[in-house]
């Protein structure tokens, strides 16, 4: 017979003290305080995040590079923009500043190519050339035929126009109309002072700048007279081919350029040298105002001279009106005319040794002929060069 065993009734024992554990209801227990602390975190993180959006702190800079906006889509500028940038922006950039020249007028290069021609039969248009005092009349040159005599009344001034059919004249105080191909003069004008204003010509041969009791606008038709705006003081007034300016000549011997209708005139710039000869006397006008023909003289002269029928007095340099320089032409010899007819083409009568020259230039002084003058015309003055 087994005795007893202490080991094993002590852990019978033990056994019978432990009270049963039911595993269903603990593990059931554990998820539910899991869930809880769960559902407390993600309410925690949601608070948080809502604080972050509402303070700003999500603009701060990331580690990674800015990203680049795509140059076709630059962003306009917003109200809260820096005002400094605003303004830049708005601010067009400044072109750099150029000297005052006129880009419609070129000017002549020194060394020209040579001429289209050299025959003067190919010289377009007529040419009229005047004598003076006693020998006073009117010859025109036209290509392929011999000079002919168009005016023999004496005059004291002439002036030619545009297409070259009638010149205008001053005789005894009179101004006189006369058709080139033949007829009596008529009188258009009575009461004139020629040494101060020589017949000119409106560019549609409508009417004449004459000098009456003060320069005026003459009506060829029906002899009434517009005087100039007063402001206008000066004499010897010329009309550009296209008639939108008028340049003339003022005390102290210098220009003045206005539009017609204006009440004052804009001085043409002085060149600054006191040796270089002044502008005195314009002669004719281009077709926009930027260049005349002048006859240059002493710079000390209170007035021009009060000569200003262009045969007795011809133009010998030709003038840029919006600098005051002269214009260096391509021509050899003496310049002793210069003429722009309607259009802006320019006629250079020269000499050199003896030799009379006509040069023409285009209007962007292209060389268009160059040609020895018939003979016959040495003692006279060029007066004009019309279509």
């Amino acid at each position: 017979m087994t005795g007893p065993d202490p080991l094993r009734d002590e852990l019978r024992g033990l056994a019978d003290s432990v009270a049963p554990a039911d595993l269903y209801e603990r593990s059931l227990a554990r998820s539910h305080r899991l869930g809880r602390r769960e559902a407390a975190v993600g309410t925690t993180a949601a608070v948080v995040a809502l604080a972050l959006l509402g303070s700003g702190l999500w603009q701060l800079p990331r580690s990674g590079p800015a990203p680049v906006a795509p140059a076709a889509a630059a962003p306009a500028a917003s109200s809260s923009a820096p005002r400094t940038q605003r303004a830049a922006s708005a601010v067009p950039e400044q072109a750099p500043a150029t000297m005052t020249r006129r880009p419609d007028r070129p000017r002549p290069a020194r060394t020209t190519a040579g001429p289209r021609s050299t025959s003067i039969g190919d010289l377009p248009g007529h040419v009229f050339y005047g004598g003076s005092g006693e020998d006073a009349g009117l010859v025109r040159l036209t290509p392929g035929k011999q000079p002919r005599m168009v005016l023999a009344q004496p005059y004291a001034t002439v002036g030619v126009s545009p297409d070259g059919t009638r010149v205008a004249y001053v005789a005894d105080g009179v101004v006189m109309v006369a058709d080139t191909r033949g007829g009596d003069p008529q009188q258009a004008y009575a009461g004139t002072a020629s040494a101060a204003q020589a017949p000119v010509w409106s560019p549609d041969g409508a009417q004449l700048l004459i000098d009456a009791a003060e320069p005026g606008v003459l009506d060829v038709a029906t002899g009434a007279l517009t005087p100039l705006p007063s402001g206008l003081e000066g004499r010897q007034f010329r009309w550009s081919g296209d008639g939108s300016t008028l340049v003339y000549a003022t005390a102290g011997c210098g220009l003045e350029v206005a539009e017609p209708t204006a009440q004052s005139g804009t001085p043409v710039p002085e060149s600054g040298d006191p040796e270089r000869a002044a502008a005195c006397r314009p002669v004719s006008v281009d077709a926009t105002g930027g260049l005349v023909t002048v006859q240059l003289g002493e710079r000390s002269a209170a007035d021009p001279p009060p000569m200003t029928d262009p045969a007795a007095a011809p133009a010998d340099a030709v003038l840029d009106t919006v600098t005051g320089d002269i214009v260096d032409l391509p021509v050899s010899g003496k310049v002793i005319g210069a003429v722009f007819d309607p259009d802006g083409n320019l006629l250079v009568r020269s000499i050199k040794e003896g030799h009379h020259r006509l040069s023409l230039f285009a209007p962007d002084f292209t060389l268009l002929l160059r040609a020895r003058e018939p003979s016959g015309l040495e003692d006279l003055g060029l007066v004009a060069y019309t279509r």
